[in-house]
Parts: structure tokens; C-alpha cells; sequence
């Protein structure tokens, strides 16, 4: 599969990941491509080992996660929900509003979905029914700003990541959903690729 280059901004440099490994986590995400420049401005200012911000190139809002499975699994996934995301029709997201998920081991910052809450809690109804579903907490919709690896580091940065945040809203349109994975040995925040589209209704 070659490498991956994880996004960087100007001044920023990274390193390309290896994606080799024989192991991946795959999951099924709605890609929300507006927040963009939000990322990139929390990047620009906060990155780096210990405040991990996800790439700019891949914001999203993760709906379903799969058992860790070999890296060329996503295809498979892929047509194990092709049948439910072909009866979903498109709808609108819209995130807003800073919240985070506490923890004394990886704090997460994100945005809530303000439109199409109750859309994407359906969509991944019709996901769980498909494969098994290996996310850990009480699913709520939100797009991922950052990861705190470091809570300390994480707590003396937070309020920039609000302040970024702030009035931002990032709005899209949903007519597929995306299959889409990093590497065992990889992080979400920087190694995350799509793999796949699969698309919806009359789409």
C-alpha cells in the first residue's frame, strides 16, 4: 500500500508512515470535507505529539467500527453494507459547538452535530445490523477535533482549541458513506486514509 503522508500546514513537517503493517482498524465514517481550514488553524497552532489534532484532510464523523482486521478487509466491509447504504437517502450534517470527552488518559476535543442527528443515529443502526460493532462508549455524533496523548499538555491547550472552534460551523451534504481505516501501529488523528465510498440511494 506504500506510504501515507500525513497532512501538514506551512512551517509544519511530518514524517511518512509506513502502512504496512498487517493489521488495521477499519470503520465506516461520513467525511465531512468543510472542516478543513477549522482543522488546519487547531494544527497550526496546537500540534504535536502530545495534542495530536486530526488531519485537515480527513474530518469526520466515525459511525460503526469494525474488529481489527487485515489491511485489504476493506472491500469486504464495503459490501457487507452496500445493501443497507443503498436504502438510505442523502441528508444534511451540520457541526457546531465545541464539547470534549473527558479522560485522565486521552482527552478528545470535538463539535456536536447540530442537523442530522437522528439521521446519522439511523444510518448506523442499518451499520450494526451488517457487522460486528466494536465501538467502546455510548454513541454520539461528533466530528473529532483533537486527541489529548498527553492530558496534562492537553489541559494547558484546550481553551486555543475552543477559541478555534468557537463559532465555527461545518456543514455538509451525506450521499455515502466512507469505508475507511489506519494502521495497528498508526493513530486516527494522522494516519486515517478512505478506502472506499459507498453510496446511497439513487446515488
Amino acid at each position: 500500500m506504500g506510504s501515507v503522508h500525513r497532512a501538514g500546514t506551512a512551517g509544519r513537517r511530518f514524517e511518512a508512515l509506513t502502512v504496512a503493517h498487517h493489521r488495521w482498524y477499519w470503520g465506516v465514517v461520513i467525511r465531512v470535507d468543510s472542516a478543513r481550514e477549522l482543522l488546519s488553524s487547531i494544527a497550526d497552532d496546537v500540534d504535536d505529539d502530545d495534542v495530536r489534532v486530526q488531519d485537515p484532510r480527513t474530518g469526520h464523523i466515525t459511525l460503526f467500527y469494525a474488529p481489527l482486521r487485515g489491511r485489504r478487509d476493506a472491500p469486504a466491509l464495503a459490501e457487507r453494507i452496500r445493501e443497507a447504504a443503498a436504502a438510505i437517502k442523502p441528508f444534511s450534517v451540520t457541526c457546531s459547538g465545541f464539547d470534549e470527552f473527558p479522560s485522565t488518559t486521552r482527552p478528545v476535543a470535538w463539535l456536536g452535530v447540530q442537523q442530522g442527528n437522528e439521521e446519522l443515529q439511523s444510518v448506523r443502526t442499518s451499520l450494526c445490523s451488517c457487522d460486528q460493532d466494536c465501538h467502546r462508549h455510548a454513541f454520539v455524533p461528533h466530528l473529532t477535533l483533537a486527541y489529548g496523548e498527553e492530558a496534562a499538555t492537553y489541559a494547558a491547550v484546550h481553551e486555543k482549541i475552543r477559541t478555534h472552534a468557537g463559532s465555527a460551523v461545518c456543514a455538509t451534504h451525506v450521499d455515502a458513506v466512507w469505508i475507511a481505516g489506519f494502521p495497528q501501529n498508526g493513530h486516527p488523528a494522522r494516519d486515517l486514509r478512505y478506502v472506499e465510498r459507498v453510496p446511497f440511494a439513487g446515488q
